[in-house]
């Protein structure tokens, strides 16, 4: 009996001394929506963007425009239509060119909806592009720095899964500063990204 519970408690103190040389986890939080909007190359980015989106909303407005003229004209070859005095060649002749216009209204609309819709996928696209490209940069200095710190796991403190950190494991402003070093540098030669 003595020998089971010797063996007992010294399997036990040898569970709770492998216990105590593993190691505690480093971990860290970064804050990525912060970083993400502070950092130059996503801003850039995303004001080549915005500029992109007004183009294609100004496209869009001149095609509207353009379908609003044709309406206009419709309405004007009705009224021509309406007048009592017309012959009825003369009102046959209208009728018809009141048709062709109706059906050019028609194409326009469908050509502004394709249109619209083309652009705001393609926009859609290039968007989730951008933010990949930047996201990507981002986690490659998020990775580096946490490494140089020893971390063994970096949390998103932006994130609905982190609800209490240590303030001094955010690493948030270091990373940024380690992106924006660059930014002098590199905004003085043209950027290829978008």
């Amino acid at each position: 009996m003595t020998k089971k519970l010797l063996l007992t408690l010294v399997a036990a103190f040898m569970a709770v001394g492998a216990l105590q040389a593993q190691k505690t986890p480093m971990v860290v939080t970064v804050n990525m929506g912060e970083l993400y909007q502070n950092y130059w190359k996503a801003q850039e980015a995303d004001q080549k963007f915005q500029s992109s989106v007004e183009n294609a909303q100004q496209e869009i407005q001149a095609m509207i425009e353009e379908g609003m003229g044709l309406a206009n004209e419709m309405q004007e070859l009705q009224s021509k239509m309406n007048n009592p005095a017309l012959t009825e060649t003369a009102r046959e002749k209208f009728t018809a060119e009141a048709q062709q216009k109706a059906q050019s209204i028609r194409e326009k609309e469908a050509e502004v909806n394709r249109y619209r819709q083309q652009t705001e996928q393609t926009l859609q696209q290039r968007r989730q592009s951008i933010v990949q490209l930047h996201i990507s940069e981002i986690r490659e200095e998020v990775i580096k720095i946490a490494k140089e710190k020893g971390a063994d796991l970096v949390l998103n403190s932006a994130g609905m899964a982190v609800v209490y950190f240590d303030e001094s494991f955010d690493i948030t402003q270091e990373v940024l500063a380690k992106l924006n070093a660059d930014k002098g540098s590199a905004s003085a030669t043209p950027s290829s990204q978008n």
